[in-house]
């Protein structure tokens, strides 16, 4: 089976204005601008554009020896290639207006990375400061098209990776893996270049996707392996699909229970109002972190794909980054969010590398910019590498500046729920008071068994929330027990609210 992978390029539209203060009253238009037409022309022809006082006149461009190739309807001008030698000519021909070279223009680029700038809490700053990590240690695997290692701004970045595709080789025959890595750990090497969040991690190339953007499952799942295999510590896939397959969920699973953070683009299925569940895999598994995007105004962008499996936003709009051959360009996608979130994480393991990969993920929630927006439009909001960096260097990670005196906690509420093709169940346990960190251990017992049918343990989250996947729930009917609550500087109550719920 191929998966695609969808990469939306952002148009960019060059925009010129003109400011204006005061009245004018009249304006002297030179018939022609001072020009160096042996430049512009070719074998003695320029392409120009020819500007009448009435309805542009072909057969006069025509009689000066011209060849008309197009007439604008909104404007009284036309395009032409004519003879240097003719241009005098027409200039004195009452109806001309000008006559201009057929110039041309380039897209104004901007003067910083809008998204790098954004989630460093700088948005003013044109450079951001690595003060406390640059990333330094921590192994990144993009599972992706490849990696130019050559790039100028990946020098030295990038380790020998591997291909599960056939081609023999991890370069990057497509763009999109070069991209994604440049977000990830690009170094500033000279002005024309960019920089990553992480300018000191290692980048590793796992090739799991051929030169068109897709790749078969087997593949991925090989190079989730591979990544387990060789203690990575972060993987970025800005890949997805919109089946839900049991084996990619596996091998996700497997990967985060041997200690790997996994990070996925939430998809590019959204639509403007954003009011379906539209997050693909393995984005929407519960080992994984679904990366939403956003734009330059905070806002979500209208492609990125909403639902509750959103766990975080970050940049994903015209994103300047690499790409094969030592070039850039600008891409838009959940694809090029993800990698944000990807090098925040690679931040926070190398300010403190004892973090395990859960206390890094709770991390991330609990430092999130709130934008605003819907919890499945932005999950728990803008990931923020300076908080997170901050919050890294404390003992333990970091509690809700809302935590309420130290006291008894309870179980307040057991709920359940179904995922988008009613395949897994969850079971979320809400504390009270809301407890950040705390540690919850529960029971889920199918059809009055006497033993449980799941067992897990999870931290809860900036709400107070444990989620807890079930996976391929049968039909019957659950009920849930908390076996265990640890919250540091509280005691739990040991009562748990009766709940039953039928599938």
């Amino acid at each position: 089976m191929k998966r695609n992978i969808a990469v939306s390029i952002g148009l960019i539209v060059l925009v010129i204005a003109f400011m204006v203060s005061g009245c004018v009253k009249s304006i002297d238009v030179p018939r022609s601008p001072a020009i160096d037409w042996s430049v512009q022309a070719v074998d003695g022809q320029a392409r120009v554009i020819i500007g009448f006082s009435g309805l542009p006149d072909k057969g006069l461009v025509k009689a000066f020896g011209g060849e008309v190739f197009a007439e604008f309807g909104f404007i009284k001008a036309l395009s032409a290639k004519i003879p240097v030698e003719a241009i005098d000519g027409l200039l004195r021909n009452p109806h001309v207006v000008y006559v201009e070279p057929n110039i041309e223009l380039h897209a104004l680029e901007e003067q910083y990375l809008w998204g790098m700038n954004r989630i460093f809490g700088e948005e003013s700053f044109e450079f951001p400061t690595w003060e406390t990590s640059t990333g330094a240690g921590v192994k990144v695997a993009i599972l992706d098209t490849g990696i130019d290692p050559s790039h100028p701004d990946l020098a030295g970045r990038v380790s020998e990776g591997v291909d599960f595709t056939g081609i023999g080789s991890s370069f990057d025959d497509n763009g999109h893996g070069t991209h994604v890595s440049g977000t990830v750990a690009a170094i500033y090497s000279n002005n024309d270049g960019v920089y990553g969040v992480a300018p000191d991690a290692t980048l590793v190339p796992v090739k799991v996707l051929s030169a068109s953007g897709s790749g078969t499952l087997e593949s991925i799942i090989w190079g989730i392996q591979w990544a387990i295999d060789n203690d990575i510590d972060v993987i970025n896939m800005s890949l997805g699909t919109s089946s839900d397959m049991q084996s990619l969920e596996d091998a996700c699973n497997a990967a985060f229970a041997d200690g790997i953070l996994i990070v996925a683009a939430a998809g590019n299925s959204g639509n403007k109002p954003g009011n379906r569940d539209t997050v693909e895999y393995p984005g929407g598994y519960a080992s994984v972190i679904a990366v939403a995007a956003s734009d330059s105004n905070d806002a979500r962008a209208t492609f990125s794909s909403t639902g509750p499996d959103v766990e975080l936003i970050a940049p994903g709009v015209s994103i300047l980054s690499t790409i094969p051959g030592g070039d850039h360009a600008y891409y838009s996608g959940t694809s090029m969010a993800s990698p944000h979130v990807a090098g925040v994480a690679a931040l926070v393991l190398a300010a403190k590398p004892t973090l395990t990969n859960a206390e890094v993920r709770l991390i991330l929630q609990q430092t999130a910019e709130n934008l605003g927006l819907k919890q499945e439009h932005q999950g728990y909001g803008l990931v923020r590498a300076d908080l997170a960096v901050q919050a890294a260097s404390v003992t333990t990670p970091p509690a809700s500046d809302t935590d309420p005196e130290p006291g008894t906690v309870t179980v307040s509420n057991i709920s359940y729920s179904l995922s988008r093709n009613a395949k897994h169940m969850y079971v979320s346990v809400q504390l009270d008071p809301v407890v950040v960190g705390a540690s919850v251990s529960i029971e889920v017992y199918l059809n009055n068994g006497s033993s449980p049918y799941f067992v897990g343990t999870i931290t809860t989250d900036t709400s107070g929330v444990t989620k807890f996947t079930v996976v391929n729930a049968p039909s019957g009917s659950y009920s849930t027990v908390v076996t265990d609550v640890s919250a540091a500087g509280y005691t739990w109550d040991g009562v748990f609210p009766e709940n039953s719920y039928s599938k």
